[in-house]
């Protein structure tokens, strides 16, 4: 089920981003909306992305990181 979710999530962010990119922008209530969710624009990569997701991502890397035999 959990996976199933993370496929909706995605195939959901890919289609704002879409949205976004040919309309240039959304109405104000929808970026709100969309932020108190945790889901925001990135400028640089133009696309939206989940904050969750991200900061997923980013303790796993540290914990391979760190948890490393050879770190030092």
């Amino acid at each position: 089920m959990f996976e199933g979710i993370l496929n909706l999530e995605k195939a959901t962010l890919e289609r704002l981003t879409n949205e976004r990119r040919v309309s240039g922008s959304v109405p104000q209530e929808v970026d709100d909306t969309l932020s108190m969710l945790g889901v925001h624009w990135d400028e640089v990569e133009q696309e939206y992305f989940s904050i969750d997701k991200y900061q997923a991502e980013v303790y796993q890397r540290l914990l391979e990181e760190y948890s490393r035999v050879d770190y030092s």
